[in-house]
């Protein structure tokens, strides 16, 4: 009965994952405003972590050792220690207004020990439950309950009657933010275009697996959903999709041709080189084309009369500035905001923006991109930290697969989406510096289960 009761609670999390715009509890912090934040949390306390290890199986309690994950949060918690050890005396003297450092450095440390515990809890739930349940329903039950309440967002900008009311039924949902005024792209129910499609692009490659595999009425079905998912990620004319789902489209098309096509019979040993080799150029490419043309980026972003474009240029450029000052081990985890103003360049300052976060103190400056974030922060160690956890999962995520079919000649629908979400995380790094959407620790649960699930088959082989 309670394992049962874990799993709806999950699920309905999942079902709420792109309501993010609530008032919330403050001691929270970061997550305060998201629902799945409370069922994440009830499930996680229901489930008691230390007896979370022995679970279900045909009515049978049974033991089971975590794979890989306690590895990997050993790493990334390692590294945070690192980065405070390193810059522990200028952490406890850092302020910005109301904010200390060792404030921040204590809330993002809890954000990662929280993303932690939803992993553990999503490794042993993806155990006992089909993933189809676990995660592809509640997402596509989502994507319905954000496209009924989307109808009515965008008959209150068509209707003055509309308006007044969706006014008062987007209250509950929009909380003390409110509507955003003058603001005709599609929101949804989260509490800005870009964090809705940002969750939409979590959501994408589950459901387009769904659609891949699913058969007759079912597959019309969650085409007709993931139709719909694309259709409110375009209205939200954010940025953050096209960069996800432009990226996604990328990584689909050579999975699907390249290194897991549905009939092929390639020794997959073969094919680890040159996977290794496009993880190895591909990145650096990237990297190296912002390079050459950031002058020109910067003075066509300046010319321009584009707000938004000009505070998240200024905000990385701060955040790149600061890492070449202490390009090894950054200014500690959480501390980026306390140097926006030193390293902010002066043509940031003719952002209204920037400069109203500056004077009022009530929003923390932010840096628009997780890996400008994370070099001011943890340097070289964090940027490489994070960019080796995702690359080095999607690349043993691709090797095990390709090995698996080899031996059965099948290729796990899971496969597929658990890959993508692996990009889905680097990718949405670029628009986005927070840790705190759930499906980035989702994911990484659900990669160490698969992993262990194909170490499993090999074993029994």
């Amino acid at each position: 009965m309670k394992d049962g009761l874990i799993d709806k609670l999950f699920r309905i999390a999942l079902v709420f994952l792109p309501f993010t715009s609530i008032t919330g509890l403050s001691f929270l912090g970061e997550i305060k405003r998201e629902v799945p934040t409370y069922w994440f949390l009830a499930a996680m306390a229901l489930s008691a972590f230390p007896v979370l290890t022995y679970f279900r199986i045909g009515g049978e309690r049974v033991r089971e050792r975590v794979h890989l994950l306690p590895r990997l949060a050993f790493l990334l918690l390692a590294a945070i220690a690192i980065s405070f050890v390193m810059n522990i005396d200028s952490i406890k003297h850092s302020f910005f207004h109301e904010r200390s450092g060792i404030d921040k450095f204590v809330s993002a440390t809890i954000l990662v020990l929280y993303g932690l515990g939803l992993s553990l809890l999503t490794y042993f739930l993806a155990a006992r439950q089909s993933w189809d349940k676990l995660i592809i329903l509640p997402l596509a039950a989502s994507v319905i309950i954000c496209a009924a309440f989307s109808i009515f967002e965008m008959a209150a900008h068509m209707s003055g009657a509309m308006a007044k009311l969706f006014a008062v039924m987007s209250a509950p949902v929009y909380g003390d933010i409110g509507l955003l005024p003058n603001d005709m792209r599609l929101r949804s129910v989260a509490f800005e275009p870009p964090d809705f499609a940002n969750t939409a692009g979590y959501i994408w490659p589950w459901l387009l697996a769904a659609v891949l595999y699913a058969k007759g009425t079912q597959r019309v079905i969650f085409a007709a959903i993931w139709l719909v998912l694309n259709i409110m990620i375009i209205l939200s004319e954010a940025r953050t999709s096209f960069v996800v789902i432009g990226g996604l489209l990328g990584v689909f098309a050579t999975l699907w041709f390249l290194f897991l096509p549905q009939r092929d019979v390639r020794d997959p040993d073969r094919m680890v080189l040159p996977l290794a080799l496009v993880f190895a150029f591909v990145l650096p490419a990237c990297l190296l084309l912002f390079v050459y043309s950031y002058d020109t980026l910067v003075a066509s972003v300046v010319a321009s009369d584009n707000v938004s474009n000009l505070s998240r240029l200024a905000a990385i450029t701060s955040a790149f500035n600061g890492f070449l000052t202490a390009p090894f081990f950054g200014y500690g985890f959480g501390q980026s905001g306390f140097y926006y103003t030193t390293f902010l360049p002066s043509w940031g300052y003719y952002s209204w923006e920037i400069v109203e976060i500056l004077k009022s103190g009530t929003v923390w400056p932010n840096a628009f991109c997780v890996y400008a974030r994370l070099a001011v922060e943890m340097g070289v160690m964090g940027v490489a930290l994070w960019l080796g956890l995702w690359l080095w999962l999607a690349y043993s995520l691709i090797v095990e697969t390709m090995r698996y079919r080899k031996k059965t000649g099948l290729v796990p629908f899971t496969a597929m989406p658990l890959i993508m979400s692996c990009f889905c995380v680097l990718l949405a790094g670029i628009p986005c510096d927070s840790l705190r959407a759930p499906m980035i620790w989702i994911n990484l649960g659900l990669a160490c289960r698969y992993l262990y699930s194909m170490k499993q088959a090999k074993a029994s082989a």
